[in-house]
């Protein structure tokens, strides 16, 4: 009987570990960054904490429970502004033209409605940067509104479409 020569098999499997962290796998944390900008439009505060998703997806309900939770910061009410997300999305085959030449990739998106915000898979070794950006801008209660307001009769628009009956005799004065 033969003996089958597995040493090549490990040998790969002891090369393979080495790249491990190369290997998109599926996110179970974000970094979240809430921003506060004042009415200067200045930068104040930045808030950092870790959370936890599944399935590579913030859900809905637990990002509107972020939003209400952190709309008030030093007795002052705030709204967000934007919410950005950071998913570097590189592939294996990407990293070394991404050191190399790094603008090509953009891997900054705008979210637009407030739904699911799914990432997606990323490089192990890339875990860490993938992030949610909050902004939130200072809200204030304006006295002086300037929007003029415009009023619309229905009666005015009635009479305009009649038609004015005139005499014959009153045109012809001379």
């Amino acid at each position: 009987m033969e003996e089958i020569v597995t040493d090549w098999i490990e040998e790969f499997e002891s090369i393979d570990e080495r790249y491990k962290d190369f290997y998109k796998e599926p996110i179970n944390s974000i970094k979240l960054v809430l921003l506060y900008i004042d009415r200067n439009n200045e930068l104040f505060h930045v808030k950092k904490e870790k959370i936890k998703i599944k399935e590579n997806t913030l859900k809905n309900e637990e990002l509107l429970k972020i939003l209400r939770s952190n709309l008030n910061y030093n007795k002052k009410t705030y709204r967000p502004l934007s919410i950005l997300k950071y998913n570097m999305d590189l592939s294996p085959y990407d990293v070394k033209d991404y050191t190399i030449n790094n603008n090509k990739y953009n891997f900054l998106t705008a979210q637009k409605n407030l739904e699911d915000i799914k990432w997606k898979d990323t490089i192990k070794f890339f875990h860490n940067i993938n992030s949610l950006y909050i902004l939130f801008y200072e809200k204030w209660n304006s006295k002086n509104n300037n929007t003029r307001r415009i009023f619309i009769n229905k009666h005015k628009k009635l009479n305009a479409k009649k038609t004015r009956k005139k005499r014959f005799k009153d045109n012809l004065r001379i």
